[in-house]
């Protein structure tokens, strides 16, 4: 049986950021992950393994930063590590502190990619500052995902990810697993284009409910496009908790009837397979 993976799970929700609030999220649902909790959960439905996120944001541009460090992380996923893998979430703005940290994520605690917010921090993701950072996630041969869809509501946050500047990066560094995240809305063709032209680039389907994905990644994801050749391999789900929750999110995507071998992909199989995570 096909093995699912909630590729995205915030692991401490950053309270102060307007968009819990905008999103009239509970008090309950905005509360650090529980572990034991989410697997109980993860065992309902049969999910087999989750990404916690050591997420950065900021309170708007220009606020303070809001971070969770790895090693907040790291001890629930080697405590659990057949159920939990890591994201090293980054601040891109730190220089030679962001490398650092990203080697220690990955080399001495055994994450397996790098996650960053762009929009809390103002500059556009073909910026050299990320330069450096793309190439530390090629040499530690780990992807990198990115939100390039719409800035937060209400965050403060300025718009610096359409998925059409990580065509300057997909290029300069074929070596690099690139991944949009937050599926790219409302630029979603974009997003999917840039999956079908470049070998190196993935799309995360999360956040946005599985109800709300528009017709540009459904079809990319079934490869109805006539140069579709490889779109049910390129894209992963999750859910970006707690913004969705699992069970919800799994019957969504029941609903939009995909084959099972397509299915199979989506939940889990490609982010094994990108991700590199255990078989």
């Amino acid at each position: 049986m096909a093995r699912i993976v909630d590729v995205s799970v915030n692991f401490r929700p950053h309270t102060e950021v307007k968009f819990y609030d905008y999103m009239g999220l509970s008090r309950e649902a905005s509360r650090p992950l529980d572990p034991q909790a989410y697997i109980a959960e993860m065992d309902r439905l049969g999910v087999a393994m989750a990404g916690l996120i050591a997420n950065v944001s900021a309170n708007g541009i220009g606020g303070g930063v809001l971070m969770t460090h790895v090693d907040e992380v790291a001890p629930v996923v080697k405590q659990y590590p057949d159920r939990f893998f890591g994201w090293v979430g980054i601040n891109p703005l730190k220089g030679m502190e962001t490398l650092r940290y990203i080697h220690y994520g990955v080399r001495t605690l055994g994450f397996k990619g790098v996650h960053c917010y762009p929009h809390w921090f103002g500059l556009p993701v073909n910026d050299r500052i990320y330069y450096p950072i793309y190439a530390k996630c090629c040499e530690l041969g780990v992807p990198i995902a990115l939100q390039v869809g719409t800035n937060t509501p209400r965050s403060g946050a300025k718009c610096v990810a359409r998925p059409i500047l990580l065509d300057d990066v997909a290029f300069h560094f074929p070596e690099l697993k690139l991944i949009g995240l937050h599926i790219g809305w409302p630029w979603t063709y974009e997003m999917t284009m840039l999956a079908r032209n470049y070998e190196n680039v993935f799309i995360i389907a999360d956040a946005h409910p599985p109800r709300e994905w528009e017709r540009p990644l459904l079809d990319y994801i079934t490869q109805k496009e006539w140069i579709n050749k490889d779109g049910s391999y390129k894209v992963m789900w999750g859910t970006d908790w707690p913004v969705q929750k699992l069970d919800q999110s799994l019957e969504e995507v029941e609903t939009l009837s995909f084959p099972v071998e397509i299915k199979a992909r989506l939940l889990g199989e490609n982010a094994i397979r990108i991700m590199g995570l255990a078989r």
